[in-house]
């Protein structure tokens, strides 16, 4: 009590307030125990379930659900106790029914305070999760039957609601990869369709053909050079020839020098006569019957023709805007066929001896040194032609190079992150195969709710203890009110406090006749006396 109640203070206000401690005691003890007597009795049900590891080993199979046990349970009592499925609960079980005239919000939260879900942890956690390995669901009413309904209810929709939870989180990842899968799959369609293309619109410039394309440029200098060496030794040949042709020194030299002296003679004689003179007419006539024997037949005639005429008829289609190359093959093929024939046909003459034939062989000779310097010089154009583009290819090489390895790269990353993907996918797969099969980590009953047998509260011993804890304080609570009311000396301590110094001797308290033996009369106030001083 501090420094204003002392032991001694205590027993005389008791001794001396006993009525006032007393009755409220005997007034609120039997009420207080009769309350509690009458309180209902309720029964509450409760299960276990436990949380089971998964089966096969992590690093074989991962799970999808990489929540902690705990907000899986959190989860799911959220999704259980919602009204609707509350409300159900109760119409099947017949708890709270509708006839005693509450609303379903009432009957929902009378369920809900009624119903309690509690972890139990390990000592540490497992694997750094939160160490839960099983989690009570119990339910309180006052019925013992519909708690134990009610409670094995609860347990099993907890376990059918971990299970859709688990089946449909791994339906759902499947689902996501495999939609991931097709779209990465029609993009990196689009860019090989698109690398395709471009190596399509660049297949000459490709840089795997580089090296190809540089062997083929270093040939065709090679064959341009050998061309043009080629055509300067033909046209030194045909100059040689015509110049030989023009003095006469491929024909026959007996007839020759006989053309010569004729040509002489009536020059010689023109100069002195007319050209009407006799001797003079008769010179030309024999120069022409000469010329007439040295002249070529008929047929080699037609042949030279023939080989003009296809020369020419060559020289055409290769100038033409658009040359058709089986028209110009057809041609080439006509002046080599013409050239064959004219050369059989001087062949053929100078066996038999005819005249003048070595000037026919020159100018066959000719003919055929011409017609290889035109097939060389086309040779040239066309391999100039060959180098200029194989050029053109080797210089945009690496512009195509850059454009192929940018649009490479991409299809690279995309393939790479594709095949990332259907990795994810085969895993998503085998965990959903893992989750249908309840080889994951699952809820499973441990102990299912029984019926109780006796009733969990109320706990009667303790609130019958506590309520005459309660009348005792009241009790008490009034003899202190009463004795702060009637301010009276209680004994020595308080004695000495007022006087601030101790007494010598006490002598105890006399009681009046009128006193009774516990202290005043119940309704009588006491007279004041004066305060005793210290002896």
């Amino acid at each position: 009590m501090g420094d204003e109640f002392s032991l001694e203070d205590i027993l005389i206000i008791l001794k001396r307030r006993f009525l006032y401690f007393i009755i409220p005691v005997l007034a609120l003890a039997p009420v207080g125990v009769l309350a509690v007597m009458l309180l209902p009795s309720k029964y509450t049900a409760q299960g276990t379930i436990l949380v089971e590891s998964q089966q096969i080993p992590t690093e074989f199979v991962r799970s999808t659900i990489n929540a902690y046990a705990q907000e899986r349970i959190r989860t799911i009592q959220q999704r259980v106790m919602t009204r609707n499925t509350l409300l159900e609960v109760a119409d099947d079980h017949n708890v709270f029914p509708r006839n005693l005239g509450l609303s379903e919000s009432q009957r929902v939260e009378l369920m809900r305070r009624a119903l309690r879900i509690n972890l139990i942890r390990a000592d540490s956690g497992r694997g750094g999760g939160d160490g839960t390995i099983a989690f009570t669901v119990s339910y309180t009413d006052r019925d013992p039957n519909k708690a134990f309904l009610v409670a094995n209810k609860i347990m099993t929709l907890f376990l059918d609601e971990d299970l859709r939870v688990r089946t449909a989180g791994a339906s759902n990842t499947t689902e996501f990869f495999q939609r991931e899968a097709e779209r990465l799959r029609r993009e990196l369609a689009i860019v090989e369709e698109r690398i395709s293309r471009y190596k399509a619109e660049n297949s000459d410039a490709l840089p795997e053909h580089l090296d190809i394309h540089l062997n083929m440029l270093e040939r065709a200098r090679t064959d341009l050079n050998a061309a043009n060496a080629s055509i300067i030794q033909l046209e030194e040949e045909k100059r040689f020839l015509e110049n030989q042709l023009i003095s006469g020194a491929g024909g026959d030299t007996s007839l020759n020098a006989e053309l010569a002296r004729l040509e002489t003679e009536l020059s010689r004689l023109r100069a002195t006569y007319r050209d009407s003179y006799p001797e003079i007419i008769a010179k030309r006539e024999e120069i022409a019957a000469l010329k007439r024997q040295m002249a070529p037949g008929e047929e080699i005639r037609r042949l030279r023709d023939r080989l003009a005429e296809a020369e020419s008829r060559l020289n055409v289609l290769e100038r033409a805007p658009a040359p058709d190359d089986e028209a110009v093959a057809a041609a080439e093929d006509a002046v080599e066929a013409a050239r064959i024939a004219l050369s059989d046909r001087i062949s053929e003459e100078t066996r038999r001896g005819a005249s003048d034939m070595g000037g026919l062989q020159l100018e066959g000779r000719l003919a055929v040194i011409s017609n290889r310097v035109r097939m060389l010089t086309k040779q040239t154009q066309e391999t100039e032609t060959l180098i200029d583009d194989l050029e053109r290819r080797v210089a945009r090489t690496p512009e195509v190079e850059r454009g192929l390895t940018s649009l490479t790269r991409d299809n690279e990353n995309m393939f790479r992150e594709y095949q990332e993907v259907l990795a994810k996918q085969q895993d998503a797969q085998l965990a959903e195969s893992l989750e249908e099969n309840q080889q994951a980590e699952k809820f499973s009953i441990l102990e299912p709710a029984l019926r109780p047998e006796a009733p969990s509260s109320p706990n009667r011993p303790q609130l019958i203890v506590l309520a005459l804890m309660v009348a005792l304080g009241a009790g008490g609570a009034a003899a202190l009110g009463v004795e702060f009311m009637f301010s009276t000396v209680r004994g020595r301590h308080h004695l000495g406090k007022l006087m601030d110094d101790h007494p010598i001797a006490v002598i105890p308290y006399i009681r009046e006749e009128s006193e009774g033996r516990f202290g005043a009369p119940f309704f009588k106030p006491r007279k004041r006396r004066l305060k005793p001083r210290p002896v």
